[in-house]
């Protein structure tokens, strides 16, 4: 069984009332609007009995549409505070409340990230080594999601106190592989 875990104050995060025990992002890599559209689906724990709320970091992500165990949830995005525009926004879920101490939960959250994002950097085929096509890349898709940055490419959950079992798949229309 997951136990609470500290709250990390570089993080919107909320380990203490739920733990993310695995994270499985995917993507479809959009080069003519220098977007991703993304689906990230998290296991959870519930290790404080009647959480109500997971807590996750964002940065400028649009956030489309939020499930709990299947079912659409509510959710708010703050915006962030002036104080600490380092730690982006938080991404508030409603648990549905009532939860016990030990409970499972999937939450899954649909986005599509900005051609701001300061994650990824986005290259026209003019700056690539052929010429032919464009290119992106982002090191937040390797193992590093605990940059402040890769909030903009990605819902995330991870802080010091904290790192799940994660799994990826990109997908892109051009050829060639991914680099993740």
């Amino acid at each position: 069984m997951s136990r609470p875990r500290e709250r990390d104050p570089s993080s919107h995060s909320n380990p203490d009332e739920c733990v993310v025990t695995h994270c499985a992002w995917d993507a479809v890599v959009d080069f003519t609007e220098s977007k991703f559209f993304c689906t990230v689906r998290y296991n959870l724990v519930i290790v404080k009995a009647d959480a109500r709320a997971l807590r996750l970091d964002t940065s400028a992500l649009d956030v489309r549409s939020v499930a709990v165990d299947g079912n659409a949830a509510s959710f708010t995005l703050t915006v962030p505070e002036s104080a600490k525009p380092h730690l982006g926004s938080c991404l508030e879920i409603d648990l549905g409340g009532g939860a016990a101490e030990g409970d499972e939960k999937v939450v899954e959250i649909q986005y599509n990230t900005s051609p701001e994002a300061s994650a990824a950097q986005w290259l026209p085929p003019s700056q690539t080594a052929g010429k032919k096509h464009p290119y992106v890349f982002s090191a937040c898709f390797v193992r590093s999601l605990q940059s402040d940055n890769c909030a903009s490419n990605c819902v995330s959950s991870i802080s010091s106190s904290s790192m799940p079992g994660y799994s990826r798949e990109v997908t892109s229309a051009l050829p060639g592989l991914p680099r993740c």
